[in-house]
């Protein structure tokens, strides 16, 4: 119930504590208070009961007749109070006429520790799965190369085939981990989507927790950096040193190395972003959720037809032109084109946010 009185005391601080408002705003809180309980007992969650209550009794405009407080509220009497924050009242239309949405509830710190704590048990999850998909083309491209240079005892159909199999099991298996910590993080989607008010202490508490993991933070952001950087050493190594034989045959393998090496720094990074992430997730405001929402979408949208794309190209080529020898390199040209591309429409949308 804190959230609810801390509600209302928004709502009555820009009036003068006159004795009248004062009962009013009693009677309002215990006119919440039955409501909540009401919804508690239907069922609902404590966060769910909040938003419906705060949507319910958020429209002091519209309360004041029941309450009979029209006179002290009216425009002209003593300030212009605002229904729904400090300093504003928003309109019960907007200047087309059209219903406004409903004041989004806000976040308490009971619902900010536990977001906090689903994100910091399921990161190592998505850092995972994601290893996974950068990684799920190296045993294909190792075997293919490895068997059309005669260095295994594998004919190149089988080689094929085998290497398929594991890429389809290893993204198949990393698309079932997100799609479970997707239904973990299931109650909190408002939360993602910037879709709340915060409540004085959730914001300052958020970055708290991230200022106590910066350092850890820091650390695996240099290592996988160095990883990254790094990655490229086993395919220029077998590129420069090795013999024209050796480089046809084991190319792959380098290949293969690479992406484990990229892999292996998202392992190391993703889970020791959890803290900052949830801060930046709790401290952005309603423009900047909208923003974070639709860059993210955009990048979802891009990603949904661009791997399948690659998958149909690289499949094509090498059916049709029998080219397995030649055609994994299609693999890390595609990733880090995603990579540029997901960058260059983050950088836009910034561009666009700032303007």
């Amino acid at each position: 119930m804190n959230v609810i009185t801390a509600y209302l005391e928004t709502m009555f601080s820009a009036y003068p504590q006159t004795p009248r408002l004062l009962e009013a705003k009693a009677e309002l809180h215990a006119m919440m208070e039955d409501a909540y309980t009401g919804y508690l007992a239907a069922g609902l969650s404590e966060n769910e009961a909040v938003g419906r209550v705060i949507t319910e009794f958020g429209n002091l405009d519209e309360l004041a007749p029941q309450l009979g407080i029209s006179a002290e509220i009216a425009p002209g009497s003593a300030a212009s109070a605002p229904a729904l924050s400090a300093t504003t009242v928003p309109p019960a239309t907007d200047v087309s006429g059209a219903a406004k949405r409903p004041a989004p509830a806000p976040v308490t710190r009971e619902e900010a520790e536990r977001y906090a704590d689903v994100r910091r048990r399921t990161e190592p999850r998505l850092a995972l799965a994601v290893a996974m998909f950068v990684v799920s083309p190296a045993p294909l491209v190792a075997l293919v190369t490895l068997s059309s240079g005669g260095a295994i005892g594998l004919d190149q159909d089988p080689a094929v085939l085998i290497g398929l199999a594991c890429l389809f099991v290893v993204v198949v298996t990393g698309v079932l981990m997100v799609v479970r910590r997707d239904h973990e993080l299931a109650p909190f989607r408002r939360l993602a989507a910037g879709d709340f008010t915060t409540v004085p202490g959730v914001d300052r508490w958020a970055e708290a927790l991230a200022a106590e993991v910066a350092t850890k933070r820091a650390t695996a952001l240099q290592v996988a950096i160095g990883l990254w950087i790094l990655a490229a050493s086993p395919v220029l190594a077998i590129s420069l040193l090795a013999p024209p034989a050796v480089t046809n045959s084991w190319i792959g393998v380098a290949v293969a190395g690479t992406l484990l090496m990229v892999a292996t720094g998202l392992l190391v990074f993703i889970p020791a972003n959890w803290a900052q992430s949830v801060a930046e997730t709790l401290t952005k405001t309603d423009d900047d959720g909208l923003v974070g929402t639709e860059r993210r979408s955009i990048v979802g949208v891009v990603a949904a037809f661009y791997w399948p794309l690659v998958v149909a190209i690289f499949l094509a080529w090498s059916f049709i032109g029998s080219a397995w020898g030649v055609s994994w390199v299609i693999w890390p040209i595609a990733a880090v084109l995603f990579g540029a591309i997901a960058s260059g429409l983050s950088a836009l949308e910034r561009y666009r946010a700032a303007g």
